[in-house]
């Protein structure tokens, strides 16, 4: 898909871009800037393209368009724990605006539902309680050091020493590399650089400290 509608700027919330893989995906407010950030971070997702399509729907005998916020690809194969799961069209909003107004827009959201029922896709409505959760934070948390300079003797012993054991731990590779309270922040803020850049993957959903596992990519 593509984006058809332009987002223009807007002085009643945040507005923006989020650049991800040499790609600008626009957002209209935090809450869309916060579900950007870890949709693009997932290990399944493949694009998200913003206001990605018009839905024609009815309502009190006129004919509407309706444009979703996002649509989300996944990739089925690059998902080890949800195989099967269908792509996304996503409507982004405060709970409380959904829930005072989703009898003014029901209409254009049962035109998604049956848009998506026809293209073998799932239509979702993502407020705070979808979109900031312990995974947002973990990727908020480790994103602070993709940009940082490290050793490169440092990152190959790690992944050599991950990918030989399969899966470990952050405390371990810790204990192994960088002992002492010297060393030890450190060695963090590696382990935290190679989970950020996806040479490590890890539970997103897990609070992230040293008991975190990881595994080499």
């Amino acid at each position: 898909m593509q984006q058809v509608r332009v987002i223009k700027p807007t002085r009643r919330s945040m507005s923006g871009y989020y650049c991800h893989e040499g790609n600008s995906i626009p957002y209209e407010s935090s809450l869309e800037r916060d579900f950007v950030v870890f949709q693009t971070f997932r290990s399944n997702v493949l694009d998200v393209v913003a206001q990605p399509i018009s839905i024609p729907f009815k309502k009190n005998g006129r004919t509407y368009n309706y444009t979703p916020d996002y649509f989300v690809q996944l990739d089925n194969d690059g998902d080890r724990f949800n195989p099967h799961t269908k792509s996304l069209i996503v409507e982004v909003k405060p709970r409380d605006e959904w829930t005072r107004y989703w009898r003014d827009w029901s209409d254009k959201w049962k035109a998604a539902k049956e848009y998506c029922k026809e293209h073998d896709y799932r239509f979702k409505i993502y407020d705070e309680s979808r979109i900031r959760h312990q995974g947002l934070a973990n990727v908020e948390h480790i994103m602070r050091y993709e940009r940082l300079n490290c050793s490169s003797n440092d990152i190959r012993a790690i992944l050599e020493q991950v990918e030989m054991m399969g899966t470990t731990t952050i405390e371990y590779l810790l204990e192994m590399f960088f002992m002492g309270d010297i060393y030890r922040p450190q060695g963090r803020r590696i382990i935290y650089h190679l989970m950020a850049t996806k040479r490590l993957g890890f539970h997103l959903w897990d609070e992230l400290n040293e008991k975190t596992e990881v595994w080499y990519v």
